[in-house]
């Protein structure tokens, strides 16, 4: 994929049927991001609220209720630091975000962005 440093781009949204759901924690985007990203949204359009974690399944980090949205904004705020890179954060290739919840109607929409 070519980067351009005054553009963006978009990894496949990932969508997941909260029918599925259980009160163990699992893959809610697949087998993880296509490439790294800077800025997650994930919208809920079901009628349940969903736990999340980003290391596993091991720590609860987020929970997102039933028809909300949540954005994490890797970017806002950082320093930038050409020569070294630093301040720059990003989500990276491959993250799977797991989470747990009651059986639901809807989906759960999962989008990076780069």
């Amino acid at each position: 994929m070519v980067q351009y440093s005054n553009s963006f781009s978009c990894i496949p949204m990932a969508i997941f049927d909260t029918s599925s759901l259980t009160g163990t924690y699992q893959a809610l985007n697949g087998s993880g991001f296509g490439d790294n990203i800077k800025m997650l949204k994930i919208y809920n359009a079901s009628d349940t609220g969903i736990t999340i974690s980003y290391d596993g399944g091991t720590t609860p980090h987020d929970f997102i209720p039933a028809l909300s949205t949540f954005i994490l904004d890797l970017q806002a705020n950082h320093g930038t630091f050409a020569s070294t890179g630093a301040g720059t954060l990003n989500g990276k290739s491959g993250q799977v975000i797991q989470g747990k919840g009651s059986a639901g109607t809807g989906n759960l929409y999962i989008s990076g962005y780069r």
